[in-house]
């Protein structure tokens, strides 16, 4: 990306993609669990629906990140507050309780909605892990840390401008 720095805070990539995959996976996970505990169906009538949801939904966002791989950073985010780690995980846990309460909310309409809404959350978080793995190899392979502008809100979408900044204790600790 060539954006110029907006000013607004950054917060280390690897830090948020590492927290909100695992929260996904098991959310999503829990998902599909009870729906097999409170269905009156066969664990396979709920676990194929839930396997196809993952798959596609995974495909999907390994497209939609894409430009994560591809894009250059746009610099070091001269002026930019860096977020700290317990702020990324407080801001992130934001949009995991909301996925949490999609998943139990459609759940009350039917044990097999849940099983293809956790689906959908488990295979974005199979994604968050897939691109955490690759930030985290970049980042070892150019010594640069990967920090990502904040969004608005917790759905501002994804793409948001990259920075880097050398890797050292203090980047390290986020």
């Amino acid at each position: 990306m060539t954006e110029r720095p907006t000013g607004r805070p950054i917060a280390r990539l690897a830090t948020e993609l590492r927290f909100t995959g695992f929260g996904q996976i098991a959310i999503g996970v829990g998902g599909v669990v009870a729906a097999l505990i409170a269905a009156d169906e066969s664990a396979v009538r709920l676990m194929v629906p839930f396997v196809i949801v993952v798959v596609l939904i995974g495909g999907l966002s390994i497209y939609n990140t894409a430009w994560l791989r591809k894009d250059a950073p746009a610099g070091r985010g001269e002026g930019s507050r860096v977020e700290t780690t317990s702020g990324t995980y407080r801001r992130s846990a934001v949009g995991l309780v909301l996925a949490l309460l999609a998943v139990a909310l459609v759940g009350a309409f039917g044990p097999s909605l849940a099983a293809i809404l956790g689906g959908v959350v488990a295979a974005v978080g199979l994604v968050d892990l897939y691109n955490d793995r690759w930030v985290r190899a970049r980042e070892a392979s150019t010594g640069e840390a990967l920090f990502r502008e904040l969004g608005r809100s917790p759905f501002s979408p994804g793409r948001r401008p990259l920075y880097t900044r050398p890797l050292n204790d203090s980047t390290l600790a986020m």
